[in-house]
């Protein structure tokens, strides 16, 4: 049994990095060509299937491996919170919204950009998922 939940739980950790990969990529796409990126989907729906999903499949797997061995589920867990949290916190001060933009040309230009809610957020879901992979180092089996 235990064989088959660190297998199960390093399968779903490994598409969650797959889905926010492609995700990032799709993102990275989309803000420098100015165009929908390669996806043919809406930014909204783009950011539920492959950003929700990711963190879902994150939170599942560690859920899967709780009590399991696995080096590659710890690893995966770290680099894909530590991937997600630090992408989001750099996007959001390079490529403001449409509302800071025009918020920003009508009052002081000065002013220092403010991060959206969402994108605090999903920082900080990065961030507890790269955790949740440290927790799993440090503790002793």
């Amino acid at each position: 049994m235990e064989g088959i939940r660190k297998i199960t739980s390093e399968v779903l950790v490994s598409a969650a990095l797959a889905l926010l990969v492609i995700y990032i990529l799709d993102v990275g796409v989309s803000m420098l060509s100015d165009s929908e990126g390669f996806l043919p989907l809406s930014a909204k729906d783009r950011g539920m299937i492959f950003g929700g999903g990711s963190i879902l499949l994150f939170i599942i797997s560690f859920g899967i491996g709780i009590n399991v061995a696995s080096r590659l589920l710890t690893v995966l867990l770290i680099i894909g919170g530590a991937i997600m949290g630090t992408t989001v916190l750099i996007s959001s001060f390079i490529a403001p919204t449409q509302d800071s933009v025009s918020t920003n040309s009508s009052s002081d230009s000065g002013q220092s950009q403010i991060l959206a809610p969402q994108f605090i957020g999903i920082i900080v879901i990065g961030y507890i998922i790269m955790g949740m992979g440290i927790f799993r180092a440090l503790r002793k089996k």
